[in-house]
């Protein structure tokens, strides 16, 4: 296929063109600007990559060059950001075997990248408490941040996908949330949740129809940049000795709601992953109430305790 580039023609190989038709495919599936470059920005840099090994078919693609490919970026890159890189890469080659365009899988012969777990702790009930008093008050930019930890709190969304709630989704018992990859969920509210949103609603000034963004500040909608500031911010108001991020909420419902007893696979659904590989970040931090749990109340120790005592 021929690409016109300014007076030229500049002839594609398969393996550009098939990545244009996966961006392409990426744009339907309407997923953010943000991953959209992201997808675009890897994928043309594999792509590239292989080109200049002197691959241009997609049959001639061996795990040889897959590897090569990740061990240059290894010395660039994180670790985590190493296995990004990979999980693009193949997902865009999935795309390819589906439309047929291949039958070769390199990637079946190619482990993904480890990255070596470090467990974020979640939010304390202290933390907690501190942050909602932090946003205590009658101002509506104080109810809307109320309604805003209350959301993320209860519900373990997303920051994204948070932004893009609307001022009629705040009214419902149950939302439908597109997440990651086009996948679906329903996401329900607390009675707790939709009073807080209703109050800040009703103390916003400005008209709003059931249509617009939810979530505004004094010069209009929030950008999701602008969300997660106000987040940042109500941190620091709480006191915080670290920066507030608004997936520490999702980290907090994730563990919380494994202390209460939930069950992996409501967790699993409720939360919108694909599998149960990221949970297990979680439940190791449940691990680790056990673990110090089965130390202090442990029968044997009490024992032990107990002749100590006695002795």
């Amino acid at each position: 296929m021929l690409k016109t580039n300014g007076l030229q023609a500049v002839a594609q190989s398969p393996l550009q063109e098939a990545l244009q038709l996966w961006l392409l495919q990426k744009q339907l599936e309407s997923e953010s600007q943000k991953t959209l470059r992201s997808y675009s920005e890897v994928g043309r840099e594999f792509v590239n990559t292989l080109s200049r090994m002197g691959i241009a078919d997609l049959d001639a693609v061996k795990p040889l060059h897959i590897r090569q490919w990740l061990l240059e970026r290894k010395q660039q890159v994180s670790p985590h950001t190493l296995q990004k890189l990979y999980r693009t890469a193949h997902a865009f080659w999935r795309f390819c075997m589906r439309e047929g365009l291949t039958e070769n899988d390199p990637f079946s012969k190619v482990d993904k990248p480890r990255v070596p777990q470090k467990v974020k702790p979640a939010l304390t009930p202290e933390q907690v408490d501190a942050i909602l008093r932090a946003c205590e008050g009658k101002d509506w930019l104080r109810l809307r941040d109320r309604a805003l930890i209350l959301l993320l709190l209860d519900t373990g969304l997303r920051i994204h996908e948070a932004h893009k709630l609307t001022v009629g989704d705040a009214r419902q018992e149950s939302l439908l949330i597109r997440g990651k990859g086009g996948k679906q969920r329903v996401v329900f509210l607390s009675p707790e949740v939709r009073l807080a949103l209703s109050r800040y609603l009703r103390a916003c000034p400005l008209q709003l129809t059931d249509s617009d963004p939810l979530w505004h500040g004094r010069w209009g909608a929030l950008t999701l940049w602008g969300i997660m500031e106000v987040v940042e911010k109500i941190g620091k108001r709480a006191g915080l000795q670290k920066p507030l991020g608004a997936h520490a909420f999702r980290r907090t419902f994730a563990t919380w709601s494994l202390r209460n007893g939930i069950d992996l696979e409501q967790l699993r659904q409720l939360m919108g992953h694909s599998d149960y590989g990221v949970l297990r970040q979680y439940l190791a931090l449940v691990e680790a109430d056990l673990k110090q749990a089965h130390a202090q109340h442990s029968p044997l120790r009490n024992l032990r305790g107990g002749r100590n005592r006695n002795g």
